[in-house]
């Protein structure tokens, strides 16, 4: 019974070549889905579905133009993304209203957007995306059954899915499929066409071609998966800088308007009242918003620095790297971990000029630094650790603010987030800390309520495996310092690297970095760092700005690149207040003076090698085992055509349809009007002609002619005697036409190369390539 249904249900395609493009047409939802734009976004698969039936059903009726197309596929199209949008089925018990409500909702949004107005309404981005797939599935069909052009219906599908791709970092592994099963796909659809175009001219073919192109059209789909999967191994960052920089204008531009009529954009992560940090392109951390959303490593300088301190000495002379300065120019500090990024928290701001009440540590040193920025650089300013002195009115925005204390004591400073102002110009002075190792050592770790409660803070989502981790690393450690030390240590050990993907899903960042990628940029490694000390108790946060800096002399400025940007871990010292530390292992680490020796032996390992040697140790192995797939399927095809010749009963119309085949393919189809003595002299003009246009080898060509001639002459006289003569054994006759045809079928072949490159040679406007 199941088997007469599939049988009647058989499309004419046949299931084999009707699944291949269902499977296709069903990865582009699926990337759509997996970028999780809008919830409940499920619909899109039975939309799809249906497109495609419909598209087909329309595209067999030869006999309905394009105004019926553009009737039913526009009605259906509408209705169906109407109730994948409204999320119920059209003309069930209880649609209407439903469906009513939605149109109101469309016609807001319609105001809304003519107006310049916003809209966060997930459904109508929902409706759009619905009509997208739709047009793209019908528009395949029809290409695929009514024009016939596997490729022109691939194109629509692919782009879709590359867009949501590229918009999204998600889905790339549906886009992959897409393409996978659209190399069959083509090689199928061809083959279809070509087979029905031989059998109008009459062209004869053998009948088994498919399955020796369907096993070359699995190799490619399977080079095509693997490109596409290692391909970003191969990627060159110029390119990718390049690209950014081309691009994007058009596309900050496109998610402005996403944003602002379908509010699918991503906002930065925090509490009430404090400043996100929204998500870039390859992280979700500070360095996304300060430095552009990627951490490129650009030349371009965006400030200079003047400071009082004498100038480095010349290059050459020799000086330890200790002995020089470390600048870190600090713009702003984070407070607040969400799992997947950074906020600061914001009590309140004011307008400041000379001095901030901020506390003064019990040894420092003064600096006096002039800023003056070259670039774009917002409305965020930088100083050496934090300011005590500003010469412009800014802006200060203030964690917890300045207070005096009931005692009537001096004036408590309060906790500075950052300085903010458009200026482009300003001057600062800095009070730098001083202290040694021994003075942290003996500092003790009672820590004020307000900053145990702000500055411990970490999310639930953080795993246990990081908390435990953490544990491990200090156990050894008996002070705050030596803690902080080792989890700085620690870290260093794992390796740098830009190339890391964005955490997937709802991963946590710190989570990501030890046990996901295990390599990373500053930003991971800062990270990490505070959400470890945190763990363990530690007060720690995170500041984002620059480090370092080309000196030069003619000017005495420091030059502030853009691949100066950097973010490093602070940890709170009562007392002293925030120190730095440095747990990236691509910058030197900050040692202080009278610095404690710690056991190295006690800490543990890396999680596991980087994801990228992971992923290249797979690749590999899907290289090999791919390459061992494709050698199988070479001797499986190998295997069955010698057991086909071997098995095949060799006749003389056989040994004349070879020929037939081969005078098709040198551009003279059979003429069922000629004998065969008149398509074999047809043929041997054919082989002469194309001899003399050879401007090389004539002589050769013109010997392959002749005997290809003879060879025809043969034939057609044995095949002619055979139809055309009384019924008799012709064992003899065979014997020799297929002696004959191993003299033939060389010339056919080379003349057929002759021709491929002589069309070659017109192409690239030189015509005596052969």
């Amino acid at each position: 019974m199941i088997g007469w249904l599939i049988n009647r249900l058989r499309p004419r395609e046949g299931w084999g070549t009707f699944l291949l493009l269902m499977t296709t047409v069903l990865c582009l939802p699926a990337a759509v889905m997996a970028a999780e734009w809008v919830p409940e976004d499920e619909g899109l698969l039975w939309l799809v579905l249906v497109a495609l039936l419909v598209g087909r059903w329309l595209a067999l009726r030869d006999g309905w133009g394009w105004n019926v197309w553009l009737l039913v596929g526009v009605s259906l199209g509408l209705l169906s993304a109407l109730s994948v949008a409204a999320h119920v089925v059209l003309f069930s018990p209880g649609s209407r209203e439903v469906a009513l409500d939605f149109v109101h909702r469309w016609m807001i949004w319609l105001e809304a957007a003519f107006s310049g107005g916003a809209s966060d309404d997930p459904d109508i981005f929902l409706f759009y995306a619905a009509l997208l797939c739709w047009g793209a599935v019908l528009f395949a069909a029809w290409a695929f059954y009514r024009r016939q052009r596997p490729l022109l219906a691939l194109l629509p599908l692919v782009w879709l899915s590359a867009l949501t791709v590229f918009y999204s970092d998600e889905g790339i592994l549906w886009l992959i499929g897409e393409l996978g099963c659209g190399v069959p796909l083509l090689a199928v659809g061809n083959l279809t066409r070509v087979q029905r175009t031989w059998e109008a001219t009459g062209v004869d073919y053998a009948t088994d071609l498919g399955f020796d192109l369907l096993i070359v059209a699995v190799v490619v789909a399977i080079a095509v998966v693997l490109l596409s999967s290692f391909g970003p191994l191969l990627s060159v960052r110029c390119i990718s800088t390049w690209f950014w920089r081309t691009f994007e204008e058009p596309v900050a531009r496109v998610e402005e308007t996403m944003e602002r009529l379908f509010g699918v954009s991503l906002p930065g992560e925090g509490p009430p009242g404090s400043e996100g940090v929204r998500p870039g392109a390859s992280s979700y951390l500070p360095q996304s918003r300060l430095l552009g959303g990627r951490p490129d490593l650009l030349d371009e300088v965006v400030m200079m620095v003047w400071t009082d301190e004498p100038p480095p000495p010349p290059d050459d002379l020799p000086i330890a790297l200790d002995d020089l300065p470390r600048h870190y120019w600090r713009g702003a500090t984070f407070d607040h971990y969400s799992g997947r990024g950074w906020a600061t928290t914001v009590d309140f701001r004011e307008e400041v000029k000379g001095e901030l009440p901020l506390p003064l540590p019990p040894a420092y040193r003064q600096v006096t630094q002039r800023f003056e920025f070259t670039a774009p650089h917002g409305d965020t300013l930088y100083a050496l650790n934090a300011p005590a002195w500003v010469g412009e009115p800014v802006e200060a925005v203030w964690r917890s603010p300045p207070s005096v204390p009931p005692n009537g004591g001096d004036e408590r400073g309060g906790d500075l987030a950052r300085l903010a102002s458009e200026t482009v110009s300003y001057t600062v002075v800095s009070n730098l800390p001083t202290p040694t190792a021994d003075d942290l050592q003996t500092v003790s770790p009672l820590y004020p309520s307000e900053i145990r409660m702000r500055y411990l803070q970490l999310p639930e989502t953080v795993p246990q495996r990081v908390i435990n981790l953490a544990q491990e690393v200090v156990a050894d450690g008996e002070t705050v310092y030596e803690r902080a030390r080792l989890l700085e240590r620690y870290l260093r050990v794992y390796p740098y690297s830009l190339e890391v993907e964005q955490p997937p899903g709802d991963w946590d960042v710190a989570d990501y970095f030890l046990f996901g990628a295990r390599e990373g940029y500053c930003d991971y490694y800062a990270t990490t760092f505070v959400v470890m000390a945190r763990a363990v108790g530690i007060p720690a946060r995170l500041a984002s700005g620059y480090a370092g800096g080309e000196y030069d002399f003619a000017s005495g400025a420091y030059l502030v690149r853009q691949f100066n940007g950097h973010s490093w871990p602070e940890v709170y010292f009562p007392g002293w207040g925030w120190i730095g530390f440095e747990p990236t292992g691509a910058r030197p680490a900050a040692e202080l003076p009278e610095e404690v020796l710690l056991p190295e032996e006690t800490l543990p390992g890396p999680t596991g090698p980087p994801a990228r040697v992971v992923r290249f140790r797979r690749r590999v192995a899907g290289l090999g085992l791919a390459a061992l797939v494709g050698v199988s399927l070479a001797a499986t095809v190998w295997l069955h055509q010698r057991r086909r010749r071997a098995a095949l009963v060799v006749t003389l119309p056989l040994v004349w349809s070879w020929v037939r085949r081969g005078g098709a393919r040198l551009g003279l189809p059979p003429d069922p009007a000629l004998t065969p003595q008149e398509y074999a002299a047809a043929l041997a003009a054919e082989l002469r002609t194309r001899a003399e246009r050879a401007r090389r080898w004539r002589d050769h060509w013109a010997g392959l002619a002749t005997q290809g001639g003879a060879a025809l002459e043969v034939l057609a006289a044995l095949y002619s005697a055979q139809i055309y003569g009384r019924p008799r054994t012709m064992t003899a006759g065979e014997q020799v036409a297929q002696e004959v045809w191993a003299r033939l079928r060389v010339p056919l072949h080379s003349f057929r190369w002759l021709g491929w490159g002589q069309w070659l040679g017109m192409w690239i406007g030189e015509r005596d390539v052969v």
